[in-house]
């Protein structure tokens, strides 16, 4: 799990600044499951601002999917993750540790060569698990409209250092309206401590979902309570996307 959040692919990364315009007109019936796949597999990037608790810039890019294997020897569709971070003098540690990601290392992650949906990478310490641990897992429908919502998977996170997970948590979906032609695909990412109903944040991200079926990447919201903040309260920090 990358720092204390959930900065996944998608995900995976999932509104910040809105729903769009839900007076429209008509909304449209579009393939969400085109869109999630070439989302994954095609790569992606995200250049942003960072304002609230936290401020500066963010630069993100995953690189398109090969096919390969997790560390267990599973099959799988793996993909590289890098980040630039640039935030204010002065922020707080948080802040500081939060986005403190320069560009000179990558995490990779795995996806399910036929549903590309996230797989756990496999990686052992001290003979636990470690990392992210998937299950649940369910790709979105090919055919979606205003209203439609799911789950894509549900996780445990293991710190390898005991048998039993630091954290839950799960990413849902839902659909809302936009334009005539087309829809928001918002996915909101959580986490709590393992066992119990003590919530660590909720992460919200926001797509547009393309009239020829593929993602726009709008903005995200994460909402990070004392726990995550270290004793700092609850802050909400924002993600706002170049297009």
């Amino acid at each position: 799990m990358k720092k204390i959040f959930l900065s996944l692919p998608l995900f995976l990364t999932l509104a910040a600044c809105g729903e769009g315009d839900s007076s429209s007109s008509s909304s449209p019936t579009l393939n969400l499951n085109a869109a999630y796949t070439s989302w994954v597999k095609g790569g992606s990037s995200i250049t942003g601002t960072v304002s609230g608790y936290c401020q500066g810039t963010r630069q993100q890019t995953f690189t398109p999917t090969v096919s390969g294997q997790t560390l267990s020897g599973a099959a799988a569709l793996v993909t590289s993750e890098s980040e630039i971070d640039s935030i204010v003098a002065g922020s707080n540690e948080f802040c500081k540790s939060f986005y403190s990601y320069d560009g000179s290392t990558s995490t990779r992650y795995y996806f399910d060569p036929t549903n590309v949906t996230p797989i756990t990478t496999g990686a052992t310490k001290n003979g636990y698990p470690l990392g992210l641990v998937w299950s649940n897992q369910e790709a979105p429908p090919s055919s979606v409209t205003v209203g439609a919502k799911g789950t894509l998977a549900t996780y445990v996170n293991y710190t390898g250092d005991s048998p039993r997970p630091a954290t839950e948590g799960s990413r849902t979906w839902r659909v809302s309206a936009d334009t005539d032609t087309t829809l928001l695909y918002i996915t909101t990412d959580t986490a709590k401590v393992y066992g119990t109903e003590l919530l660590i944040y909720t992460s919200i991200t926001t797509y547009r979902i393309n009239a020829n079926n593929t993602l726009t990447s709008l903005n995200k919201e994460v909402q990070a309570t004392t726990i995550a903040t270290k004793g700092q309260g609850d802050q909400t920090i924002y993600e706002t996307y170049k297009q």
